[in-house]
């Protein structure tokens, strides 16, 4: 199909749209090594360079998208369609790490993430507070989780305020660290779902090839990310969801939740 084909059908008597399915088939990969990933270089055997993907059209990243939904994760990645894009392209880039005082003169959005232990009994992996912070500073691959449902779709989850963010901290071995949105491109959550949603009844073939991810929660912010966002913001509350570290410069001080009482300061 062209770029921006369709490949729905409206029912003229109701409005509604009939999604078509495509057939999804599992997609061979091979892990990448140790060595990889020790070089940055986190993309499976057989998948597709994130960057290649980006400059791809949007029918041509439709066949990447049905292509990552038959991909099997490694235990240590959440299962989610989500990640399996995420996997299959190799989307390492880490966000900047910097002083707290260097955050300070930087200008951005500033955001905050409070977490704490975790542990998923039907993997027997557990993480600590300030693991999983280091994670989205530090680590190899993008990890996105089902921390808190993902009421707004998978996502890394921020905040927008401290004492937002401060309130999902549970006892004292919760930790918060600091970001800013300093790069990258970020969208409203109602101006993406409303663009999933027109394209999906238009019948874009990118739209429908998210719409058939088994994980709801994956799809919309699954095209978001296809479609170039790093960020998504809720038109109500706190939330700011982090689609691609890229976007973020992070301090380096993740600080137990618990001693900062009211404020980072």
């Amino acid at each position: 199909m062209a770029k921006g084909s369709r490949g729905g059908k409206r029912n003229g008597a109701s409005g509604s749209t009939t999604i078509p399915k495509m057939q999804i088939q599992p997609t061979q990969v091979t892990p990448p090594s140790p060595k990889d990933v020790a070089n940055g270089n986190v993309l499976p055997k057989g998948g597709v360079p994130f960057d290649q993907f980006e400059k791809m059209t949007d029918d041509e990243k439709a066949d990447v998208v049905i292509k990552a939904l038959g991909v099997g994760l490694p235990m240590f990645l959440d299962n989610s369609d989500i990640q399996k894009l995420s996997y299959y392209t190799g989307m390492s880039e880490k966000p900047k790490v910097v002083s707290d005082s260097a955050l300070d003169k930087m200008k951005g959005t500033e955001i905050f993430r409070t977490v704490n232990d975790a542990y998923n009994s039907s993997k027997d992996i557990g993480y600590t507070a300030n693991d999983i912070c280091k994670q989205i500073a530090y680590g190899d691959f993008t990890m996105y989780s089902d921390s808190g449902g993902s009421a707004h779709g998978r996502a890394i989850y921020f905040a927008s305020n401290f004492s937002s963010s401060a309130g999902y901290g549970s006892g004292s071995k919760a930790v918060t660290m600091r970001a800013k949105i300093t790069g990258g491109k970020t969208i409203k959550e109602s101006t993406l779902t409303n663009m999933y949603q027109t394209a999906l009844n238009r019948g874009d073939k990118l739209a429908v090839a998210c719409s058939q991810a088994s994980d709801s929660r994956s799809r919309v912010n699954m095209y978001g990310l296809a479609k170039g966002y790093d960020v998504k913001t809720s038109d109500y509350g706190d939330y700011v969801m982090v689609l691609n570290r890229r976007a973020l410069t992070v301090s380096s001080d993740f600080k137990k939740t618990n001693t900062l009482g009211s404020r980072w300061k």
